[in-house]
C-alpha cells in the first residue's frame, strides 16, 4: 500500500502520514500533463510526491500530512534552510494554479484550477495538504490517456523546466517500448513554452534554447535511463518544432 497511516487530526480532518516510498508512480491524465504551470522547482516537486500517494481504487482526494524533517529529505534541503523556505512553498503552490487547455470550435481557453484545497505549515506537525477535489478527473481512476513515472526520476533534478519536459516526453513514450535505435519524440515550440509558463519569456530561439532545453536534456540525462539528442523542424527559418531522440543508456 502506498498510503501512510492515518494518525493525524488536523483542524478536525483526519489526515494520512505522507508514504516516502519514491519508486511509487506519479499518475496524471494527459490533459493535466499538458496544462499551463508556473510552479517553482520545489514546489513541483511537492505536488507530485501529493499526486504519488494517489491510490487506484480511492475514491476521493484525501488530505495528506508529512514532518518537515521528511520533507527536507525529500527534496533533499537541509533542515536549516527548510524552515527558511516553507512559506515560500506554500505561498507558491497557493498563488500558481495550472492552466487546463480546452478547445472548442477552434479556439482554445484555459481553466485555471488551484492546485489544492489547503496548503498550510503547521510547527509542530509538518505541511498538511490536499488536493484540490476539482483536480479529481485528472488523477483519479484514470484508465487511458495518462501518464505516469516514478517520483524518483523528478526529485533529483534541479530545473523545472526538466520536470515538465520529461513529463512531456513521457507522455508520448509510456506505452511504447523504445527499439534499438531510439525513438522520436516531436513537441512543437509552442507547446514547451505553454507548459513550462514561458511564452512571455527567452524571447529569442537561442534564449529559449540555452536556459530551458538545453539544461532539461541535461537534467534528464543526469537522473534518468535516457539519452537524448534532438534537432529541429523549421518553418521558413523559424524554428517551430523540437523532435526529441531517445534512447536507453545501458550503462
Amino acid at each position: 500500500m502506498a498510503r501512510g497511516k492515518k494518525n493525524k487530526m488536523i483542524e478536525g480532518q483526519l489526515s494520512f502520514d505522507f508514504c516516502l516510498d519514491t519508486t511509487k508512480y506519479v499518475c496524471q491524465a494527459n490533459t493535466l500533463v499538458g496544462g499551463r504551470q508556473a510552479l517553482s522547482l520545489n514546489s513541483a516537486k511537492l505536488i507530485r510526491a501529493a499526486i504519488m500517494q494517489i491510490q487506484y481504487d480511492d475514491k476521493e482526494l484525501h488530505p495528506y500530512v508529512i514532518s518537515i524533517p521528511d520533507l527536507a529529505k525529500l527534496l533533499n534541503i537541509s533542515r536549516s534552510n527548510i524552515y527558511r523556505d516553507i512559506e515560500k512553498i506554500t505561498d507558491d503552490i497557493l498563488r500558481n494554479p495550472v492552466y487546463i487547455r480546452q478547445e472548442s470550435s477552434g479556439k482554445v481557453r484555459w481553466i485555471k484550477i488551484p492546485w489544492v484545497k489547503r496548503c498550510e505549515y503547521h510547527s509542530d506537525i509538518g505541511v498538511a495538504l490536499k488536493l484540490n477535489d476539482e483536480l479529481t478527473p485528472f488523477l483519479l481512476n484514470l484508465k487511458e490517456r495518462y501518464t505516469q513515472y516514478e517520483l524518483d526520476n523528478v526529485l533529483s533534478m534541479k530545473s523545472v523546466y526538466a520536470i515538465r519536459i520529461f513529463e512531456l516526453l513521457q507522455e508520448k513514450i509510456l506505452y511504447k517500448k523504445i527499439p534499438l535505435e531510439g525513438l522520436d519524440v516531436e513537441l512543437s515550440v509552442d507547446q514547451i513554452r505553454e507548459c513550462c509558463d514561458c511564452v512571455d519569456k527567452y524571447k529569442t530561439f537561442a534564449n529559449f534554447k540555452a536556459r530551458v532545453i538545453d539544461i532539461a536534456v541535461s537534467e534528464i540525462q543526469r537522473v534518468t535511463s535516457y539519452t537524448i539528442s534532438f534537432s529541429y523542424v523549421k518553418k521558413s527559418r523559424a524554428v517551430v518544432g523540437i523532435i526529441f531522440h531517445i534512447n536507453m543508456s545501458y550503462h
